[in-house]
């Protein structure tokens, strides 16, 4: 039994947070993790801003740069913190490089890094609310799942990039957002008989650099009824939660953090619709 704060205590433990660069969510968990006692470890392009945290220099959607920086990192690895993610709204961002960083780069790394996560570790993926229509489209992410490796996903992504990915935004990354879902939710299953905890988080609208990508309509209907957007503490927190011991009994959860839109949206409790 895990009593008290011991729960949330991260002491002796090293934590690998992907895309913790910047000043997202991913960092907000890192300064959350460094507060609780980790050793924490960034793979990002983007240099953390906080002292005291290891950085390996990682390109996330390239199978071989994770390769290299996980065999640096080397193990155990108590948690992985899985925070990379590109809306795709950039111009000339193709579908295939948003499904490289939002979906197979993330199962690309989870893959290579759970060999080196001990009984009792975590690992927790930052999905979007966006992804929340999953469901209508669990056909074609099966059959992405199905793919072999990172290679193999690339050629299936290669092969809906006219039709079910493109534009790169919204539908490349609504798909790769629900496809990481979907996965969380299939991995947990047996990652589990290794007494390892796979888990995600789906933020509603946040205060990044990212929120500028969204059209202010939508943001403003995302932000009902809470009335604002979340700040990266609070999208930080629930992932240091489900990556710890107080959250030892979670497993396969995709833990929604929009402030009640989606729960309003589904009892049609929300006058208009973006």
């Amino acid at each position: 039994m895990v009593n008290g704060k011991a729960g949330l205590s991260y002491h002796g433990k090293r934590v690998v947070v992907a895309g913790g660069g910047g000043t997202g969510m991913g960092a907000a968990a890192v300064q959350l993790l460094k507060e609780l006692g980790a050793e924490v470890m960034v793979l990002d392009l983007r240099e953390p801003q906080l002292e005291g945290v290891g950085f390996h220099r990682t390109d996330l959607g390239d199978p071989e740069a994770i390769d290299a920086a996980a065999a640096l990192v080397g193990g155990p690895v108590h948690a992985l913190l899985n925070c990379q993610g590109i809306s795709g709204a950039a111009p000339g961002t193709t579908p295939g490089e948003v499904m490289r960083v939002n979906f197979l780069g993330v199962r690309h790394l989870t893959e290579v890094i759970l060999p080196t996560i001990p009984a009792g570790g975590a690992v927790v993926s930052i999905s979007s609310a966006g992804g929340l229509g999953w469901a209508r489209r669990l056909e074609e992410i099966k059959e992405l799942l199905e793919t072999a490796d990172f290679d193999d996903g690339m050629r299936w992504c290669e092969d809906h990039a006219d039709g079910l990915l493109a534009p790169a935004f919204p539908k490349s990354y609504s798909f790769s957002k629900q496809a990481l879902i979907v996965w969380t939710m299939q991995r947990a299953v047996t990652a589990i008989e290794a007494g390892i905890r796979i888990n995600c988080s789906s933020p509603g609208s946040t205060e990044t650099a990212m929120a500028d990508d969204f059209p202010e309509d939508g943001v403003q209907y995302m932000n009902q009824p809470i009335g604002r957007g979340s700040t990266p503490d609070e999208q930080g927190w629930p992932l240091v939660f489900l990556a710890s011991a107080a959250a030892s009994y979670i497993n396969g959860t995709n833990l929604i953090v929009d402030g009640g839109n989606a729960a309003a949206r589904t009892l049609g409790l929300l006058a208009t619709s973006a």
